[in-house]
């Protein structure tokens, strides 16, 4: 049976909360250490070893996630900004949430880009003015071109499997659509090309165990051309799986609550709600409130 359209935007939204929350105690340890520590993550777990979080709760990923998906509901949803000055008076006055705390371009808008990508499906966004939307809003958030070029790739790819029946879309096509958006995007933002050259690699390597993908993009740190392009990958190479996917993706470690949130927003655009296990989203902490804020923003947007 067809999954309700409604469904899947929706789940967009919530797929990337349950992945941030999944891959939260493990952010970054190595896979080692994930096997070590944790044997493995296999359902929602609380933050054991440093203890700052418990079961079900998410990262700064979520609620740049959730602080995105307010503005957009809130404010005029074609006016960029509006929108912006929305998004940044929803931000708590915390630095590490509006400058993510590393010296190179991250995954983080990535991981925060599941309305966005709501936006880009339901009003008809192409890929340079997703681009657009992308390097304005995410500004306060981390400066860099790069940055933008990747969450600008994660809408595009949402975009296209919000577009496409699940049954007719092949892995292949995931990462075509990543991989096309960065380009993209690299042009309109005159970014260097470290986040298309990194999707392009993986490209022919769609069959490679998860561990050999990682080695490919350099690791899953929190680098804009390294978790984000794992995450599409680890979608790109078993679609068709909501849980063993996303459970084999975090599980490689390194930034493994962005890979969780761009790989639960991927897999929730193409299969709605219902493969996620009912016990991850009862764990979801604010799981009604997300939920909420997502139906408001696919009715701001005329979803």
């Amino acid at each position: 049976m067809p999954v309700p359209f409604r469904d899947r935007l929706v789940a967009t939204v919530l797929g990337a909360a349950i992945g941030d929350a999944l891959g939260m105690p493990i952010e970054g340890l190595s896979h080692t250490n994930v096997r070590t520590y944790y044997k493995g993550i296999k359902e929602m777990r609380a933050d054991e070893k440093r203890e700052d979080l418990g079961v079900g709760q998410w990262t700064a990923d979520t609620q740049r996630a959730r602080a995105l998906c307010r503005a957009l509901a809130e404010a005029a949803p074609d006016s960029p900004e509006e929108v912006r000055q929305a998004f940044e008076a929803e931000l708590p006055d915390d630095a590490a949430l509006r400058r993510p705390q590393i010296h190179s371009p991250s995954s983080a808008l990535a991981a925060a880009s599941a309305p966005l990508g709501v936006q880009a499906r339901l009003r008809g966004l192409k890929n340079l003015a997703s681009a657009r939307w992308a390097a304005l809003l995410f500004g306060t958030v981390d400066g860099h071109a790069v940055a933008h070029v990747a969450a600008a790739s994660q809408i595009g790819a949402i975009r296209t499997c919000l577009g496409k029946d699940p049954d007719g879309l092949s892995g292949p096509d995931v990462l075509a659509a990543a991989h096309e958006a960065a380009l993209d995007a690299e042009q309109i933002l005159s970014a260097d090309d470290r986040v298309s050259s990194r999707l392009g690699t993986l490209r022919d390597h769609l069959e490679d165990y998860p561990l050999d993908l990682q080695d490919l993009c350099a690791g899953t740190g929190p680098a804009a051309d390294e978790a984000f392009p794992f995450a599409v990958a680890m979608v790109a190479r078993s679609p068709a799986l909501v849980e063993s996917t996303l459970l084999a993706a975090v599980n490689v470690g390194g930034d493994a609550a962005a890979v969780g949130s761009c790989v639960g927003a991927l897999l929730g655009a193409l299969h709605g709600l219902a493969p996620f296990p009912d016990a991850w989203l009862d764990a979801l902490e604010d799981a009604d409130a997300i939920r909420a804020e997502a139906e408001a923003l696919a009715d701001a947007l005329g979803g």
